[in-house]
């Protein structure tokens, strides 16, 4: 019995000391509580204060709210506005930034300090503070035109032009800035119409505005530029080249079938002239399409083999779409096109060749110096004398290609690198002419600065074309001593180095005359001889560039 009492007495104590404990838990748990809940007493007085413009008298009343709860977001929220209402932007900045680092998260301390940033020109601290805002509410007012006002000044022109025309703005002020600067990257879209119509618009929302002079002043540049926009450019170039491999006769080979070709061909080499045409003519521009429609004449001449003559006449009709999606990143720059092209080739002035050529594209820019563009190409080949060879020797094919490609600028273009890579497949009528194949496109450009007098703005370019080519079947004629047992494989790089300077260039942009010295290098390898050749071609030509 005295047992179970001592056991009875240790359990009352131990529940006794349970609640104490839970007691005391509460209380201090609620002391926090109850002071915050005081600090919002002050917050809420501080706020009436300030709709009254009694700005002393709220940062009072925030201070006493601060002393009682220091981690309150709200409190120092308002203190910041308290102290731009004072004209104190440092004291605001301390308030916001200690706000922003207890509840990051909190959109409306990003956006008052990104606005005070930006207020203060440090664009950097204040994008990604306004990028965390538009990501989650894109419609809070004048968030379109800070960030479209920060794209314009990195030249991004395209985002800033989607992030302007999306802005809410939360008076006139604002509607006629974003309008202004959307005119402004409207035009160095190169659309000066469509410029001059924004401007023009955002000057009648404040007619009595500071900006209503440079605004005039810019109209009126806007205006002679839209007097000499140019629907109709054509482009004339003549040039000499020399050609050492003017048939494409294969290498010195053991192989029977290319020596017969080597010796039937004894003349390889000669000069010649070109002419080439390039028409184009917009049929459509705006800020969001383009359309073009446009054809190319080619003529080579050879001096002393005039059956490899070649001739080109090539249609085109494209149309293009441009605008922003929006993305992780902001809004992503993009450019969706579609060109239909039909292609008629003659050889020696005969009928060679004719393709018709789709080719769908999408690029995006990640920034002004930094796009990415994937293209498809589907052409369908037609060979003229199929007549006249077996069947397994038919050329007319369907053509299969796709690959994404990069280019990086540098100084608005004057320099550049360019990667890409392609994927195509020839399904030809004639199964010793069908393959697989992979390309490698690269080149550079860099461009000599302008103040080396004479030497200046010479361009420097090289690009390699790299094409491995893979056929299917074994091939039924070569070798001649096997047919039938070897499956053709090519490997063929293309190198062309050029050196390049235009002449009577514009302020706009664009040369009337240019000149140009290219070299070309192809040295095809081939397990089969025939197919193993090499070629050096060399041309300077002459150019001259015009437009209505």
């Amino acid at each position: 019995m005295a047992g179970r009492c001592m056991v009875l007495n240790i359990s009352v104590a131990v529940l006794y000391a349970l609640l104490t404990l839970l007691q005391l838990s509460m209380a201090w748990a609620q002391a926090p509580r109850s002071e915050e809940l005081q600090a919002a007493i002050f917050v809420d007085r501080a706020v009436l204060a300030y709709g009254g413009k009694r700005y002393d008298e709220a940062l009072k009343e925030l201070q006493q709210a601060l002393s009682l709860y220091p981690q309150s977001v709200d409190a120092l929220y308002y203190q910041g506005l308290v102290y731009l209402a004072l004209d104190r932007p440092g004291d605001a900045l301390a308030s916001l930034e200690k706000a922003r680092a207890i509840r990051p998260g909190d959109l409306d301390v990003a956006f008052q300090l990104g606005v005070l940033y930006f207020s203060q020109k440090e664009y950097e601290k204040a994008e990604p503070l306004l990028r965390q805002v538009h990501l989650a509410e894109p419609r809070r007012p004048n968030i379109g035109y800070y960030l479209g006002f920060m794209e314009y000044r990195k030249k991004n022109y395209r985002e800033a032009l989607s992030l302007l025309r999306a802005n809410v703005p939360s008076d006139d002020n604002f509607a006629q800035l974003a309008g202004f600067y959307t005119g402004l990257a409207v035009a160095a879209l190169g659309f000066p119409s469509e410029a001059r119509a924004e401007i023009d618009q955002a000057l009648r929302l404040q007619p009595a505005s500071p900006l209503v002079t440079p605004a005039q002043r810019f109209g009126e540049i806007l205006q002679k530029a839209e007097k000499e926009e140019r629907v109709f450019r054509g482009e004339l170039r003549l040039g000499v080249y020399y050609d050492t491999n003017v048939p494409v006769v294969p290498n010195p080979n053991s192989d029977i079938t290319a020596t017969t070709i080597r010796q039937d061909t004894r003349r390889r080499k000669s000069e010649g002239e070109l002419a080439n045409v390039n028409l184009a003519y917009t049929w459509l521009k705006n800020p969001d399409w383009e359309g073009n429609v446009s054809y190319r004449f080619l003529q080579t001449y050879n001096n002393h083999l005039t059956e490899f003559n070649t001739q080109s006449h090539t249609p085109t009709l494209s149309i293009a779409n441009r605008g922003s999606v929006p993305s992780a990143f902001g809004e992503l720059p993009y450019d969706a096109g579609l060109q239909l092209a039909y292609d008629f080739i003659s050889l020696g002035n005969a009928p060679f060749t004719q393709r018709g050529i789709v080719s769908p594209y999408l690029t995006v820019a990640a920034n002004s110096w930094n796009f990415t563009t994937l293209q498809y190409r589907f052409q369908l080949k037609d060979f003229y004398g199929d007549d006249k060879v077996v069947r397994r020797e038919v050329r007319d094919a369907k053509n299969y290609m796709i690959g994404p490609s990069h280019v990086l600028l540098f100084e608005e273009g004057r320099h550049f690198v360019r990667l890409g890579y392609q994927y195509d497949a020839e399904l030809a009528e004639g199964e010793n002419w069908s393959y697989r194949g992979h390309r490698l496109v690269t080149g550079l450009q860099y461009t000599l600065p302008r103040d080396w007098g004479d030497w200046g703005d010479i361009r420097l370019r090289y690009d390699l074309d790299f094409h491995w080519r893979f056929h299917k079947n074994r091939h039924s004629l070569l070798p001649a001593t096997a047919t039938g047992t070897v499956k053709r494989r090519d490997q063929q790089p293309t190198h062309i180095v050029g050196i390049a300077k235009d002449f009577l260039c514009e302020e706009r942009g664009g040369c009337q005359l240019g000149v140009a010295l290219e070299y070309l290098y192809d040295k095809t390898n081939s397990n089969l001889a025939p197919f193993d050749y090499t070629r050096h071609v060399v041309t300077t030509s002459f150019v001259w560039r015009f437009g209505l």
